[in-house]
């Protein structure tokens, strides 16, 4: 049987990789049978075919419409007369071409971009199977498989494991879109071909510590090691003084002065005390600096020490609190483990572990900020300080990124949105990439997600992130957003650098035992019959008072 019988339309017009054509399916024959298999005829998102000499070029259907059309026709007195007809069109964007290799169907080779453009006329074909099969065919550069074609689901998918992490990626989606399955779906197929890898995951949720199972080292409050004297001034003024932008310049000066003392009287092998500054990253003694304020207000009257004494009260209300033991450490303890710590966050050596989960879920919300901040300038600043070529690429996944690097200022941490818009725009030349994930993509800061060049945008039913995705896309596929409020749970458009073309992917399914703790609560089952009783309410208020993590699979 030929393949003629895919033919749905012909050309009408090109304007550059924009191509118009005319479907002449008409209603009643809107699928076409070829080889077994059935073909949705014009279908926004599908991929046609124009052939233009020894070219097979390829085109992504992007929309539909229908317009009204005049034609002149001659009656039998030779008088022109006009009447009019509904014309269907397409609009297609051209992406690749494939130069054939045989007289055989799929006997091409496919490569990104057009040279030869097709002229107006030429018929337009629907793609089969096996075309597919060989434009998302495996690349031959290191790749990974992520799931199977929406439209034909025995095809794989395989993202350029280079281009996706050396240009950044985002994955975009509303609440149960599939958004926390589908980048446990990603990283897992990272890790399965790059099993040494350095994967950092901020989760503020606690949703992927069961889903990477013995490969991750997951990092609780209980277990989290960020010492105060990582912080650098900006992150120590929110820990000690209060909101930066609410800080009073009088207590700045005297913390800044009382922190470098600090700093230079603890020192470190190596380095010359005059090199020591108020950020640099050796440990001091929260005594030391307790003590260099008392010495600045000694002899002050009361009303003039007023700001060393806030800063005084803050200390120790902080050495005080239980919840902040992890940051806030006693004198006897300080001691210089900066290289352990980069160690453990970064997995070096990976110890068949290559991935830290850092659940944020139980850490006061006072510092969640500061900790992300360090975090994310502890990954940038051991790059940048690393020699070149680079041995230990890394990758910094942030769950929520929205709350991190929000559009508003007024609304962010500057010193983590900073760390965030650094590592976006100078994190490639260190090796370090950034995966930011997102139920709201419009509060994200756009200079920090233009910076990401692989998208993975899920289902999205709110207009305002809609329009937001659609600015960070390219050009060619912006008429594609249409389609996100229709995708499926697990499905996702995917545009940019990482794959070899736009594509719709369903993301494959994960065992029960390996999915992120982010399913719907069953309110109907759960509701159907009581089955709690005080022993429950009991144990929960138990928890929370000494403030334990319920273990996963316990009540």
């Amino acid at each position: 049987m030929s393949a003629e019988i895919l033919r749905v339309g012909r050309v009408i017009e090109v304007s550059g990789s924009k191509v118009i054509g005319e479907l002449e399916a008409s209603v009643e024959d809107l699928y076409r049978t070829y080889k077994s298999r059935r073909y949705a005829v014009g279908q926004v998102g599908s991929i046609v075919r124009i052939e233009a000499g020894d070219k097979l070029v390829f085109g992504l259907v992007t929309a539909l419409r229908m317009a009204e059309v005049a034609i002149a026709e001659k009656s039998q007195n030779k008088n022109s007369q006009e009447r009019s007809r509904d014309a269907k069109w397409l609009e297609i964007e051209l992406f690749g071409e494939g130069l054939r290799s045989g007289i055989g169907e799929n006997e091409f080779t496919f490569q990104r971009g057009v040279v030869t453009y097709p002229l107006p006329g030429q018929p337009i074909f629907v793609a089969t199977v096996g075309e597919l099969g060989q434009i998302y065919n495996r690349s031959d550069k290191p790749s990974i498989h992520i799931g199977s074609l929406s439209q034909a689901s025995g095809l794989p998918v395989y993202l350029m494991t280079n281009e996706l992490l050396g240009k950044h990626f985002a994955v975009l989606g509303t609440t149960g879109s599939g958004k926390s399955c589908s980048v446990t779906v990603l990283l897992q197929a990272i890790l399965d071909v790059a099993p040494s890898g350095h994967i950092i995951l901020l989760d503020p949720h606690n949703e992927y510590s069961r889903a990477f199972g013995s490969k991750a080292e997951v990092i609780d409050p209980t277990t989290l090691n960020l010492p105060h004297w990582l912080l650098n001034f900006e992150e120590s003024i929110e820990l000690f003084v209060g909101k930066t932008e609410f800080a009073a310049t009088s207590q700045t000066n005297i913390l800044k002065e009382a922190v470098l003392s600090a700093r230079r009287s603890f020192g470190t092998s190596g380095i010359s005390t005059d090199s020591i500054t108020v950020d640099t990253p050796v440990p001091y003694r929260l005594g030391d600096v307790l003590a260099a304020v008392e010495q600045q207000a000694s002899g002050l009257t009361p009303s003039k020490r007023e700001s060393h004494d806030k800063i005084i009260g803050k200390i120790k209300a902080m050495q005080a609190d239980k919840r902040f033991a992890f940051l806030v450490r006693p004198d006897a303890n300080v001691t210089d483990e900066l290289a352990n710590i980069i160690k453990q966050y970064l997995r070096i050596p990976v110890g068949d572990k290559p991935i830290s989960i850092i659940d944020l879920s139980g850490v006061p919300s006072d510092v969640v900020d500061v900790v992300v901040s360090v975090l994310c300038r502890m990954v940038f600043d051991f790059a940048v300080w690393s020699p070149r070529p680079v041995k230990v690429p890394i990758l910094l996944v942030c769950e929520e990124a929205h709350r991190y690097a929000p559009r508003s200022d007024a609304a962010a941490f500057q010193p983590t949105k900073q760390a965030l818009a650094r590592i976006a725009k100078e994190g490639r030349k260190y090796g370090v990439s950034l995966g930011l994930i997102s139920q709201r993509p419009s509060e994200l800061a756009e200079t920090i997600l233009s910076q990401c060049n692989t998208l993975i945008a899920l289902r999205m039913s709110n207009e305002q992130d809609q329009h937001f995705v659609q600015r960070a896309l390219p050009d060619a596929v912006r008429s594609l957003i249409d389609t996100l409020p229709t995708l499926r749970a697990q499905e996702a458009l995917i545009v940019g650098e990482g794959t070899v073309v736009p594509v719709r992917v369903r993301f494959s399914d994960l065992p029960e035992d390996r999915r992120p703790h982010s399913a719907d609560v069953p309110f109907a089952s759960l509701w159907s019959a009581d089955t709690v009783d005080d022993a429950y309410v009991i144990d929960i208020v138990r928890r929370w008072r000494q403030q334990e993590r319920p273990v996963t699979g316990t009540p």
